[in-house]
Order: C-alpha cells, then sequence, then structure tokens
C-alpha cells in the first residue's frame, strides 16, 4: 500500500488521460490530483529543521516530445528536485530524451498507461520508505 500521506499529482498536457489511469488502476492506493501545469503543482518545503520525515511527494508529468523543454526547464529549477520527490515521465520520449530527463532527477518512466500497473510497486516501495 502507497503510504496515506502520499501526495500524487498529475499534470502536463496529456495530464487528464493519465489521471483517470492512475486514479482507476491506482484507486486502492491513493487520490491522485490533477493539476493544468507544472506550475500549479503545490510542492511542499522540506523543514530540515523537523524531525519529522517529509511527506513524499510523487509528481506524473504526462508529455510529449514537444513539451520536454517545460519539464526540463521546471525541473533545472533548484527548489524543484528534492529526496522526497518521485518524478515519473509519461509518454513517448527518445532514448537522448530519456537520457536528459534522468540527469535532471525524473526515475520513472511509462510510455502506456497500463505501464503504470508495472511501476505500482515501485511506487508504494518508494513512498513506504520516505514516509519512515
Amino acid at each position: 500500500m502507497i503510504a496515506a500521506e502520499t501526495k500524487l499529482w498529475v499534470t502536463g498536457p496529456e495530464s487528464e488521460r493519465w489521471f483517470d489511469a492512475v486514479r482507476v488502476m491506482w484507486s486502492t492506493e491513493c487520490e491522485p490530483e490533477a493539476f493544468p501545469s507544472l506550475g500549479d503543482v503545490p510542492l511542499r518545503k522540506r523543514n530540515l529543521r523537523s524531525p519529522q520525515p517529509p511527506s513524499p511527494e510523487v509528481i506524473l508529468w504526462a508529455g510529449d516530445q514537444n513539451g520536454i523543454h517545460e519539464l526540463v526547464q521546471w525541473l533545472s529549477v533548484p527548489s524543484s528536485p528534492a529526496g522526497h520527490r518521485l518524478y515519473i515521465a509519461a509518454g513517448q520520449w527518445s532514448d537522448a530524451e530519456r537520457s536528459v530527463l534522468q540527469r535532471f532527477g525524473v526515475r520513472l518512466f511509462v510510455a502506456e498507461l497500463t505501464d503504470l500497473i508495472a511501476i505500482e510497486h515501485v511506487v508504494r516501495d518508494w513512498s513506504l520508505r520516505i514516509s519512515r
């Protein structure tokens, strides 16, 4: 089970289609939220003085090859990458694009809606590890 306090946000040009798939396939695991753009995602800042572990945040960016620039620009902002965030890029990506996105912190890639089933255990394990 994905940790209860995990935030799962879906955004990007194809977010509507991917949001529906996440909601159906992971319905027992989490309550995802959809946002029209990356700038609308309500990122939480980690309080380094707090003894509590940060809340896990999963950001699934549903894009296309034309939108890679938006994602790279957003990921390059210093406050974006954080250890309590898991970035997933959904869509068709070339090897070069995947390489660039990995350098900016994207850890998982899904090409088809059914790929969400294959990565569910990775998201669950990551979420539980972060929430401890």
